[in-house]
This record gives C-alpha cells, sequence and structure tokens, in this order.
C-alpha cells in the first residue's frame, strides 16, 4: 500500500472519528443542560457585559458555540431575547468554544480508551437520563482524542513522503490559503473543533508554518458562521439580524489578524513562553487569544456595531 493511500486513509478515519467525537461531546452536555440553557440566556444577559460572560461560560460548559448560538438565534426569534443581548453572546460563545482547543493540546491522547471506557459504562448503567447523557459527552471526549491519535498516525508518512512534504513547503507558510482551507472545511464538517484538532497535529509535527496554523484557526471562526447562516433561514429579522452579525464579527476580526499577522505570531509566542508552555500549545493559545481579542475590540462599539447590522439588514 502506497505512503499516499495510508497517509488518506488515516486523515478520513481521524477526521471522522474526531467530528463525531466532538459532536458527541457537545450533544451529551447540550442535552444535560438543554432547559437550564435556556433560562440562563434569557435572564442573565441583561447588558452586553453580562450577555458576554454567560456566553463564555455556557459555550465552556456545553462546549459547541454553534448550539449555543444557535440557541440564541432561536430565542431571538420568538421575540424572548433582544438583538442587543444576543451579539454580547456571540461574543462569549467564541471565547467559551476555545476550550476545546486548550483540552486537545494537552497531553492526553493516550489515556483515550480510559475515557471511550468510563463513558461507556457509564452511559449504559445510568439510571437517570443526565447520568445517560454525562456518559456520552465522556465517551465523546475519548472518540475525539482517539481521532487526533489516528491523525497523528500520519505524520511520520508525510515526513518521509516527498511528494506531501513539497506541498506542505510550497503552501504550509501562506495563512491566507490557510483561511481559505479553514473557512470550506470548517463550513462542510460544522466543527470549528474538528479542524482546529487538525491544525493542532499539523502545526506540532512542523508541517505548517505559525503563520498558516494562525491562517487556518481565523478559518475555523469564519466557517462555523454557516450553521449560523443556515439556521437564520426563514426566521425573523431580529434572528437574521443575528446570524450575520455573529458571521461579520468573525470575518472583521479574521483580517484585522491578517493585516497584523507578525505581532499577534509575536504576542501568541510570549503569551505561551511567559507561561512556561511549550511550543504544541501555540495553536490553542492562538486560538484563545484571537477571540478574547476580538471581543475586547468590539465591547466598546457595540452600540454601533448593533446600528450597523440594523441598518445592514432592514
Amino acid at each position: 500500500m502506497s505512503v499516499i493511500i495510508i497517509i488518506i486513509i488515516n486523515i478520513i478515519a481521524g477526521s471522522s472519528c474526531l467530528i463525531y467525537g466532538v459532536n458527541m461531546l457537545s450533544n451529551g452536555l447540550e442535552r444535560i443542560n438543554l432547559h437550564n440553557i435556556k433560562r440562563i440566556l434569557t435572564r442573565f444577559t441583561t447588558n452586553v457585559v453580562s450577555s458576554l460572560l454567560i456566553g463564555t461560560i455556557i459555550t465552556a460548559i456545553v462546549q459547541s458555540s454553534t448550539a449555543v448560538t444557535i440557541i440564541t438565534i432561536g430565542l431571538v426569534n420568538t421575540g424572548v431575547l433582544a438583538f442587543s443581548q444576543a451579539v454580547g453572546i456571540i461574543y462569549g460563545a467564541n471565547i467559551g468554544t476555545t476550550i476545546t482547543a486548550q483540552f486537545m493540546s494537552f497531553n492526553i491522547i493516550d489515556y483515550f480508551p480510559a475515557f471511550i471506557f468510563i463513558g461507556v459504562i457509564i452511559w449504559l448503567t445510568g439510571r437517570k437520563q443526565s447520568a445517560k447523557y454525562l456518559g456520552k459527552a465522556i465517551a465523546g471526549f475519548g472518540i475525539m482524542l482517539f481521532g487526533i491519535k489516528i491523525l497523528n498516525w500520519s505524520i511520520p508518512y508525510m515526513q518521509k513522503s516527498e511528494t506531501v512534504k513539497s506541498l506542505f513547503v510550497k503552501y504550509g507558510k501562506n495563512p491566507y490559503l490557510g483561511m481559505i482551507i479553514g473557512t470550506v472545511a470548517t463550513a462542510l464538517v460544522h466543527s470549528s473543533s474538528a479542524t482546529v484538532g487538525l491544525t493542532i497535529v499539523l502545526f506540532n509535527s512542523g508541517l505548517i508554518s505559525p503563520e498558516a496554523a494562525i491562517g487556518l484557526i481565523l478559518g475555523d471562526n469564519i466557517g462555523t458562521c454557516f450553521s449560523s447562516i443556515l439556521a437564520c433561514i426563514g426566521s425573523s429579522i431580529p434572528a437574521k439580524r443575528t446570524a450575520w452579525a455573529h458571521t461579520l464579527y468573525n470575518v472583521i476580526g479574521s483580517l484585522l489578524v491578517l493585516a497584523f499577522l507578525s505581532p499577534f505570531v509575536s504576542l501568541v509566542n510570549n503569551f505561551t513562553s511567559v507561561l512556561g508552555l511549550d511550543s504544541t500549545r501555540f495553536v490553542a493559545n492562538a486560538h484563545t487569544i484571537f477571540n478574547i481579542l476580538s471581543a475586547l475590540a468590539f465591547l466598546p462599539f457595540t452600540k454601533y456595531y448593533v446600528d450597523f447590522i440594523e441598518w445592514l439588514i432592514r
């Protein structure tokens, strides 16, 4: 069997496990907390700062910015949430989803059998429905780690293959191409966490540069908005405004980072070294820092951003 075929099989199998695991993890956690999510979103989002904090916390708990954003669009569509409240939740959802990337960057991949075993046992033996969903989430986390493990199996073959190496040497330093690939891939699989996981594997193996890795991350953030656009089809004007506010927020933030790419790379490297972390945490830290900086940059101008979206989507 040729090296190229082995690489393709491993990438397909690893990506499939990664996507499936992330979906299981977020679905299990979301089902445990779905009622509480709606209650908290409607009760504690009185201003943009509280909306940001609640959006961050809830997304960190359910591990799915897509789920939180779609729930938010639904609440706006029914008139339970105001559009201005939803914008703050979107800021926070983007920050909260980076927790998944931080988990994936820890050196716990080899423990995936334990997570799968424990999760399946809880899932099958749990008496309460909430326990079953928790077991499903833990098993999903294990499958997610297994997917990253399979992707790692491809790295030695990639490094030995002259064809693959030449492709990465030629294109693995281009942040603009990375952003396009990240956008398309995330839009297709509906999971930014899955494509961030692949980015972590490629960067840690030395196949792509820091600039290209950041380009992929920016594309991940843009691509995840595709689900929001689909969710707002046929909905009210405020719901459509929420979806497009999410999309333009990520597009504008990504373009700003591309304009200041070198300083951003230096910022992430300095942050990583100051905390005493190794370079394998670069991608996860870049993902987190990007979304925090985007929220901080937009926060003082939220009123004007809301006015702009209301003007744009009449």
